[in-house]
């Protein structure tokens, strides 16, 4: 029994577990050529001659996140660039051309599409270009919508890492009370479950409210906890943003979601409160390559006892949460030499009948 009741005070400094699951999302877009009536496009390599009207349809799907796109259309024969307008017919009401460049004036939604142009002309030319190949370079570039301020000269295009993860995962979250007599540390309903689907830029906040409801002075403390992580995942871990703030607006942690290290919240008396502030970040400048990755965080909520309450005085008390271990070890070890004893008596008595 004493065994017993020494194992549940070494464990009891363990107050809450709350489980995050995080993503990245992703942009990814594909460029599919329909002829008529959306039959795909099988014209290439066709001879064609000058005025023919070619049926070509390039549609733009978007296969990730909300997104901006902008496209660049070369008209090019035996190396020479012919304007595009004079023989490309599209509807370019919904697209703004500067640079060299279209834009389209509005965000692709998830799961949407956008179509270029709808039909190619075949310049009236020399007989200088006869046997010369007509070729359409189209190119389409897309950034995230989120984050994204519209300027276009800072981004850096690169292709998408595809990987099979779902991009819709908005992650999960629960609480686990470990004490349910004396519950210190108060979350939100839906503890960080927003941490699916993050995008470069994305910045998410949780309120906690810490009240002591013991008979003790306390020290509190934040740890963050993870199973094994592929290289890929522990490094995009390494780069999310953890700050956490007191209601005072003062920074107490200022580290990543990599840190496993036990954060102090603060210490705080009998009835004593504060609330805080824990932020999670994701930096604007991440490389496509952290993408559609997914995984599990662990928020461990604990505190020590450094001083008891008694009589309405407080009293110095050597129990922290390190000495908890040492207590129920030494009660255990106690516990054993009283149960030899016990046996080497009874023996005894068996020995004497």
């Amino acid at each position: 029994m004493i065994m017993s009741i020494s194992g549940i005070y070494s464990i009891s400094e363990e107050i809450i577990n709350a489980t995050s699951g995080m993503s990245t999302g992703s942009v990814n877009i594909e460029i599919v050529e329909y002829s008529e009536n959306s039959q795909p496009f099988s014209e290439n390599g066709k001879m064609v001659m000058p005025g023919d009207e070619i049926i070509l349809i390039p549609r733009i799907n978007n296969l990730g996140d909300e997104c901006y796109i902008r496209t660049k259309i070369e008209y090019v024969i035996d190396n020479q660039i012919f304007p595009v307008t004079d023989y490309i017919e599209g509807n370019y009401i919904s697209w703004s051309k500067k640079d060299g460049y279209y834009y389209y004036d509005s965000k692709l939604p998830k799961k949407d599409s956008v179509e270029l142009f709808n039909k190619v002309i075949i310049p009236n030319l020399s007989s200088d270009y006869s046997g010369k190949k007509v070729v359409l370079h189209i190119t389409v570039d897309a950034i995230q919508a989120r984050n994204f301020d519209g300027n276009w000269n800072n981004v850096r295009i690169k292709k998408s890492i595809d990987r099979m993860y779902d991009i819709d995962y908005r992650g999960e979250s629960s609480v686990i009370y470990e004490d349910n007599t004396n519950h210190h540390i108060y979350l939100d309903n839906g503890f960080f479950d927003k941490l699916g689907n993050m995008l470069p830029g994305d910045s998410f906040a949780e309120n906690i409210k810490l009240i002591n409801s013991s008979n003790s002075k306390n020290e509190y403390y934040l740890s963050i906890d993870y199973d094994s992580l592929s290289e890929k995942e522990l490094e995009l871990l390494k780069k999310i943003k953890l700050l956490i703030k007191n209601k005072d607006n003062k920074i107490i942690v200022d580290s990543t979601i990599a840190d496993k290290d036990k954060h102090i919240l603060g210490t705080y008396r009998k009835g004593e409160e504060d609330n805080y502030v824990i932020e999670v970040s994701l930096p604007k400048d991440i490389d496509n390559e952290f993408s559609k990755i997914f995984t599990k965080i662990n928020w461990k909520f604990s505190y020590k006892t450094v001083s008891k309450v008694l009589d309405g005085h407080e009293e110095n008390n050597p129990l922290t949460g390190d000495f908890n271990i040492n207590l129920s070890i030494i009660v255990f070890f106690l516990s054993a030499i009283g149960f030899i004893i016990v046996l080497f008596v009874t023996k005894k008595t068996n020995d004497i009948e």
